[in-house]
């Protein structure tokens, strides 16, 4: 089903479209959203099969790429609220799969990182997610794949979240 730009909701002529898909006339925020919510799917799925929630793997692949971070660096990763980030470290922690200490240097600051067994769930689920992950890519070739991942990059990238690590 095609879209027509004047059905769009807010547009009220064709420079208020960033752009549309030629086959379907899809906009490219609603495609994009799309994506990420099966994108989120595939990690809901994953997380569920650990026991976990996806603001927790989401939580613990981050500390598993970049190392501890302090609440409010995960947080500002995360695009969520430091109180969430809390209750997520309240979940691992009570499981042993994190840590949480109080910065040396910045006592007011905590300092959350993955335990041993935190690790090892991490990478025993990412096979999961990468496995759902490759399925729903699978219509793009490896050319289309690397195209759109340093498109993504390109827009994730340009607005910074505060990465300070801890």
């Amino acid at each position: 089903m095609r879209t027509t730009v004047h059905r769009l909701p807010g547009v009220r002529d064709t420079s208020d479209v960033i752009a549309l898909a030629p086959l379907t006339g899809s906009e490219l925020g609603h495609l994009t959203l799309q994506a990420g919510l099966r994108v989120l799917a595939v990690v809901e799925d994953a997380a569920r099969g650990a026991g976990l929630q996806a603001s927790d793997l989401r939580a613990m692949y981050l500390l598993h790429v970049h190392g501890p971070h302090s609440a409010g660096a995960l947080a500002a990763q995360l695009l969520m609220p430091q109180s969430c980030v809390t209750l997520i470290a309240t979940r691992l922690s009570g499981r042993g799969l994190l840590t949480r200490t109080r910065d040396r240097a910045d006592g007011r600051r905590v300092v959350l990182a993955l335990t041993g067994a935190g690790t090892q769930v991490m990478d025993e689920t990412a096979v999961d997610v990468r496995s759902g992950l490759k399925a729903l890519f699978a219509p793009l070739s490896p050319g289309a794949s690397t195209a759109l991942a340093a498109l993504l990059a390109d827009v994730v990238e340009a607005v910074p979240s505060d990465p300070t690590p801890a």
